[in-house]
Order: structure tokens, then C-alpha cells, then sequence
């Protein structure tokens, strides 16, 4: 039975009983006066018996109302024991995927009956899909470990071949060509680096070795690297000292470098002549938060809501630079957000360009 369908059966069962209350003692009453008192009164009479039966009709709905309501309450605590229940096991699997047993119903409304057979084929469902996605995953990760595996060692060895060939006797046409195919070697072997990161990443086996960090030191060194590119492409880079004392940061060094080399070089890469990448850090509360901000091309809305999937590459980006993976800012969010920081970014305020924030928890 439906929950509306017990209610209007509890109202109307009540309604029936005042009924059967009021009107029996009515006509007792409307009987015994007419037995008690001659004919001329019976009709006095009966506007007194009117008003007692007004009063009766009141007390008797009165005394049902709250009868009534007590009677709802007492339903009502029937339906939000299971239904808190429910709540409970929705809230644990949205928020851990935690599979928790719903609470045996008594006889209940058949709607609480169907939310919990909806709710548990729900969660069936969801279990199973996620199982296949883990599995194609790791399937999708080991094909990726092993083909980087298998491409690393002949790409080394062309590498070396071409480097060598190099310091060669070449003519100038021939020593520009292989310059170029050496290029190349080097941008294949990095994507290789980034693939097995990739797998390392989401196998869980990519190692870290904390330590305290100077992440204003970092982010100088990295500026120093990155300066004759940034001179190159008329790009003013600096780093902007905060004037107060920035702590140190619990992170991995190289990795860290991995991901200020990779917010350093889009900056400057996407970030017309003339513009500037400005790199300043602060601490707030426990974390040191380092921020990129360029003047650069920005990040349209069509693309925020993909900037950190694997090899997505917004549209104006892909028309400035044909070249990339789609893979670095994948990694650097897993790297901080391994190092219980995160990495987000927002558009600037003031002007074009974007901002980039890492943040990284204080030792």
C-alpha cells in the first residue's frame, strides 16, 4: 500500500468514526426529547440540542485531530527511520563508493519499499560499471607501459646514431637534416618519458622522495633555464619576490621542477611579444600557494572544464603550437595533488591571460 493511500485511508477511517459517534447520540437525544417534553416545546428544545450537538461536533473533531496527529507522528517515524537509513548508504557510496547494507523495512509504504529496490540496483550497476573501467584501464596502462618500453630502446639507439653522425664530415644541407632528425629523436624519447610516466602514475607506482623545498629557489632555477627562450620570444620572465619569508614545502624536488618547467614553458610559449610570465609565491595558512600568471592567449570557457584531461589541448593553443601531447598538465596535477596540494588555474582579473596556482602543504 502507498503512503497516500494509508493517509486517505487513516482520514477517512477517523471521519467515519466521529460519524458514528455523533449521530447515534444525536438521535438518543432528538428521541428522548420528544418522550420527556410535550410538543410546544420540542422545538425550543431542539435549538438547545443544536448548540450541544455544535459543541459535541467541535470537541469530538478536536479530540480526533489530535488524535490525528499523533497518529501521523507515529507514521511519520516509521517512514524516516528506514528513510535516514537510505540517506546514510546513498551518502557513503557518493562519497566513498562504500557499498553499506540498507536497513530491513517492516511493512512500509511501497514507496520506500521501491526506493530501496531502485537504490540498490542502482549501486549494482554503478559497482559493475566501475569495475569495467578500472579494468580498461589498467589493460589501457599496461599497453601504454609496454609499447613505451618497447619504443625507448630503438629510439636511444637512433638517437645516439644521429648524434654521432653529427661530428660527422656532412655538408651543411646534410648536417641541417640531420639536426632535424636528431630534434625529433629527442621530442620522441620525451613523449616516451611522459608515457611511462603516465603508466607509473596510474599503476601507483610513481615514487616521490619528500623533503623540505625552497619553492621560490625552484621556481628561480627554472626561470634561469627558461630565459633565453622567454628572450627569444620578446617575453619579459621574472619572479616576483613576496618580501616576507616563504617557508619551505614537504615535496619532491625534481618533481616539483617537472611541474613549474611545464607551467613555465606554456606560459612563455603561449604568450604573444611584448607579454610578460610573472611567477610569485605566498603562504597562507598551511600552504604555500606559487602562482604563473601570463599575459598569454588565456583558456576559452569551451575548454576549462577538460584543461586537466589526458591529452586534451585547447583549440587556441593547438593554433599557436601544432605541437604537444596533451599530457602535461595531467601529470602536474596528479604530481600536487599527490603531494596533498593541487594545481588549479583561473582567468586574469585585469587584462588577458591566465593564472596558474600550485600549492603545496608547509613542512
Amino acid at each position: 500500500m502507498s503512503l497516500r493511500v494509508l493517509l486517505a485511508v487513516l482520514l477517512l477511517s477517523i471521519l467515519l468514526a466521529a460519524f458514528a459517534v455523533i449521530l447515534p447520540s444525536f438521535l438518543f437525544l432528538h428521541d428522548q426529547l420528544s418522550v420527556l417534553f410535550p410538543p410546544n416545546l420540542v422545538a425550543e428544545s431542539e435549538t438547545a440540542l443544536h448548540t450541544l450537538l455544535a459543541a459535541q461536533i467541535i470537541g469530538t473533531i478536536t479530540m480526533l485531530t489530535l488524535l490525528l496527529a499523533g497518529l501521523f507522528w507515529i507514521l511519520l517515524s516509521l517512514v524516516a527511520r528506514p528513510l535516514k537509513g537510505i540517506v546514510i548508504a546513498m551518502d557513503a557510496f557518493a562519497e566513498r563508493g562504500e557499498k553499506l547494507s540498507l536497513p530491513a523495512l517492516p511493512p512500509a509504504p511501497s514507496e520506500l519499499r521501491k526506493l530501496v529496490s531502485v537504490f540498490s540496483r542502482f549501486v549494482d550497476r554503478v559497482d559493475e560499471a566501475h569495475k569495467k573501467d578500472v579494468e580498461v584501464s589498467r589493460v589501457k596502462s599496461d599497453f601504454i607501459s609496454t609499447a613505451a618500453h618497447q619504443l625507448r630502446t630503438p629510439l636511444t639507439g637512433i638517437r645516439w646514431a644521429l648524434e654521432a653522425l653529427e661530428m660527422s664530415d656532412l655538408s651543411e644541407e646534410h648536417k641541417a637534416l640531420v639536426k632535424s632528425a636528431t630534434d625529433k629523436s629527442h621530442e620522441l624519447v620525451a613523449i616516451v618519458g611522459t608515457l611511462l610516466d603516465i603508466s607509473s602514475i596510474e599503476s601507483g607506482k610513481y615514487k616521490y622522495a619528500f623533503a623540505p623545498v625552497d619553492l621560490e629557489s625552484v621556481a628561480e632555477e627554472v626561470v634561469n633555464d627558461f630565459m633565453p627562450l622567454a628572450q627569444k620570444s620578446k617575453v619579459s620572465l621574472y619572479v616576483e619576490k613576496s618580501g616576507g619569508t616563504v617557508p619551505k614545502v614537504k615535496a619532491d624536488r625534481q618533481r616539483i621542477k617537472w611541474i613549474l618547467n611545464n607551467l613555465i614553458e606554456n606560459a612563455v610559449r603561449y604568450t604573444p611579444a611584448d607579454g610578460s610570465v610573472r611567477i610569485m609565491a605566498e603562504q597562507k595558512g598551511s600552504q604555500v600557494y606559487l602562482r604563473v600568471r601570463d599575459t598569454g592567449i588565456g583558456i576559452g570557457v569551451e575548454d576549462k572544464d577538460n584543461i586537466f584531461e589526458r591529452f586534451y589541448r585547447a583549440q587556441n593553443a593547438i593554433a599557436v603550437q601544432n605541437g604537444g601531447n596533451g599530457l602535461g598538465l595531467y601529470i602536474a596535477r596528479t604530481i600536487a595533488t599527490d603531494h596533498g596540494g593541487d594545481l588549479t588555474f583561473t582567468s586574469n582579473t585585469e587584462g588577458h591571460g591566465t593564472t596558474f596556482t600550485l600549492s603545496l602543504p608547509v613542512v
